[in-house]
């Protein structure tokens, strides 16, 4: 009966194996011509051209999967015997797939009920890392393993196995064994010890989770896990294992290099590998060209650094802190290219990118979309008049809101452009309050920010996080007089032959109609003319700008985002474990005396020998002088007046009364020079040769 059973089972099984057997046969036939035709000799993939990344300017900012062949001989046995003992335990004995594995990790997966475990060789590895493109189905994987057939008929284990060794990625930019051998031990690969091969072998498996330089635990258990399996497979006695524990491991520092381009590189990295995967873009030789301008970044780390160090003298560091920290990106408003990001000042000591990360607030540096908001939604303009005054505010469900000006002073009357110049926090709110933060939130997507935004009124304020990327984009839509460009990192893309793969094409949106928008831009150059932003003039800093500082609660954070006609960058500074910036005279640092003085040095280098470039004027815009305090045209009697851009439409006249005096307007007041003989909506005739403020 048994006997029976077992024969058919055997029948069966035979069956099957001739069914998969004609099945792969005829796969390979049809599939023959899309197949990648091997090479002569596996050691010309390994020397294969690497991926390069190169900036707007030409220079070659980065190279990916260099790597460092080496022959079989010179690689530590230890290394080979502990890479088969976790990768691929019957090496020497399948050829190409290894059914006994495929099946083990076919019942794990359906165990867990989910993919925990892979069945591939190292046959099929090689074969996955040389040969790929852009599908992610079940064609692709069975083209992957007709090469690893391929590979196994047509070049021995020994072949299979070094040119494997050249090409796995180890983490940390190590591509192959020689390679991680240097980074990580500063060693021939033949000259591995047990211990620190068995670490190697570990890696692959999970390149970044177990690597010693940020894991170093995890990376000690996948150690101790190698060691094992090398026991199991009788490539080593447990006495051996033993002692390599005992041994030193002799990791060396990681040396990160100190270059400013890697933190725009790592940002490009980021993009690629999720839209394209990591084996395409490691692995594929292509050539990206990048929007990023080495002049630039160069002039930022150097204004960066060097105000920085000036700042470090002047304040009071508690224990433990970090050094003060920068972000800045500059963005070409016609385009949205990226030409500069700097996410601190020195990659060697943190990687991590402040320049993209929202995690820091915006402050007083939001303020503009939210007048702008009000001007849209309820027909404000800069002449608006708003009172400062203490303010209290009550929220269902919740205490009360008072908001403070950060002088703790009160201006009274007040027109909204002088109100955003001076940074008034009062008239902030009262707008939010007035149009509610939901509008002000759809109003700022149009401006190209994605970061989650709280609903609630203290937005008037700038209390959610946005990045300095997003900053300097949402403020190039003002430089753009309302045309959004979304701001982008890679030009081109072409593979190794040459062939273009992908190619950026700009085309801005008009969010906004000119103007609309420009009298927020005339407000903005007012900032820099004789408000928070005026450190700027009194720099030296002559092109006609526009701009806004930033201080958040307790000196956290100090911005300044500005623009000129072709540049938008936003500057952030701060301490990263949120320490308020102090100096020893005990006053804290802001947006004016932190971030813009490193905008301007940025600037003015980047500018430096080129002309002065207005911004131009939309028709149905005019200009006035109106009195501070009431809005109205200005008068010779009035205390305080400013310069206001504002759509033609825009009544600044007094309401009229009684007069006796034939030289005086209807209005009882001489009138404005400028107004005489014209219509009392158009202050000054529509000109484009006007020039506003500087």
């Amino acid at each position: 009966m048994i006997g029976r059973f077992l024969h058919s089972l055997n029948l069966l099984l035979g069956t099957l194996i001739l069914v998969v057997f004609i099945f792969v046969v005829g796969l390979y036939f049809w599939l023959n011509q899309d197949l990648p035709q091997l090479p002569n000799n596996l050691q010309q993939i390994n020397l294969s051209l690497p991926t390069e990344i190169y900036s707007s300017d030409g220079e070659r900012i980065k190279i990916l999967g260099e790597r460092r062949p080496v022959v079989l001989g010179d690689i530590s046995p230890y290394f080979t015997k502990a890479i088969i003992s976790v990768e691929d335990s019957r090496f020497y004995g399948h050829s190409g797939i290894d059914h006994r594995g495929l099946i083990r990790a076919l019942l794990t997966n359906l165990r867990n009920k989910r993919i925990s475990q892979g069945g591939s060789t190292i046959t099929q590895q090689l074969s996955k890392n040389l040969f790929f493109s852009f599908e992610r189905n079940w064609l692709r994987k069975i083209k992957e393993l007709l090469i690893a057939f391929q590979l196994e008929v047509t070049f021995n284990k020994s072949q299979i196995l070094e040119a494997y060794c050249n090409q796995i990625y180890f983490g940390s930019g190590a591509y192959g064994v020689e390679e991680a051998a240097q980074i990580y031990f500063k060693k021939r690969a033949k000259d591995l010890t047990l211990l620190q091969a068995a670490l190697l072998a570990g890696l692959p498996n999970s390149p970044n989770n177990t690597n010693p330089f940020l894991h170093y635990e995890k990376a000690m258990q996948r150690t101790k896990y190698v060691l094992n399996r090398m026991v199991s497979e009788n490539f080593i006695s447990i006495e051996e294992s033993e002692s390599a524990l005992q041994s030193n491991i002799d990791l060396v520092n990681p040396q990160v290099a100190s270059d400013p381009n890697l933190y725009f590189v790592a940002q490009v990295l980021n993009q690629l590998e999720r839209n394209y995967g990591k084996e395409f873009v490691h692995f594929g030789g292509l050539k990206i060209l990048t929007t990023l301008d080495t002049r630039y970044q160069k002039l930022a780390l150097r204004a960066a650094r060097n105000h920085l160090e000036a700042l470090e003298n002047r304040i009071v560091k508690e224990r433990g802190t970090g050094p003060l920290q920068v972000a800045l990106v500059a963005i070409e408003n016609k385009s949205g290219a990226v030409r500069a990001m700097l996410g601190g000042r020195d990659y060697s000591y943190s990687q991590f990118n402040r320049a993209v990360s929202n995690n820091r607030l915006p402050g007083s540096s939001f303020k503009p979309f939210v007048y702008f908001t009000a001007m849209e939604e309820l027909g404000y303009s800069p002449a608006t008049v708003l009172m400062d005054e203490p303010l209290t505010i009550d929220i269902p469900g919740s205490a009360p809101w008072s908001p403070m000006n950060f002088n703790k002073e009160f201006a009274g009357n007040t027109v909204l452009k002088k109100a955003l110049m001076k940074s008034i926090n009062v008239i902030s709110a009262k707008l939010v309050n007035e149009v509610g933060p939901e509008k002000v939130i759809r109003m700022v997507r149009k401006f190209g920010i994605k970061s989650p935004m709280g609903k609630n009124l203290s937005l008037a304020l700038g209390t959610s996080g946005l990045s300095a990327y997003e900053l300097a984009s949402a403020y190039s839509v003002i430089a753009n007089l309302g045309v959004y460009n979304e701001p982008y990192l890679i030009q081109h893309i072409d593979d190794f032959q040459g062939n273009r793969l992908y190619e950026h094409y700009y085309q801005g949106v008009q969010q906004f109609l000119p103007e609309s928008l420009y009298p927020l831009l005339n407000m903005m150059q007012g900032v820099i003319k004789g408000g928070t932003g005026q450190v700027v003039r009194r720099m030296g800093f002559r092109h006609p700008a526009g701009g806004k500082t930033g201080t958040t609660n307790n000196f956290k954070d100090a911005w300044f985002n500005g623009f000129t006609k072709d540049i938008s960058a936003s500057v952030w500074v701060g301490f990263d474990n949120y320490q308020s910036m102090m100096s020893k005279s005990g006053k804290g640092l802001t947006g004016a005396s932190a971030a813009a003085p490193i905008w301007v040095h940025f600037m003015q280098k980047v500018l430096e020998g080129k002309s002065p470039v207005n911004f131009p004027v939309p028709e149905k815009i005019k200009f006035a002088s109106v009195d501070v305090q009431t809005g109205y045209l200005a008068q010779e009697f009035s205390p305080e007046t400013i310069r206001v851009a504002v759509k033609e439409d825009v009544n600044l006249s007094l309401p009229p009364v009684l007069s006796n005096d034939p030289e005086k307007d209807e209005a009882g007041f001489l009138p404005d020079p400028v107004a005489i003989n014209k219509p009392q909506n158009s202050i000054i005739p529509n000109n484009k040769n006007v020039v506003p403020d500087p």
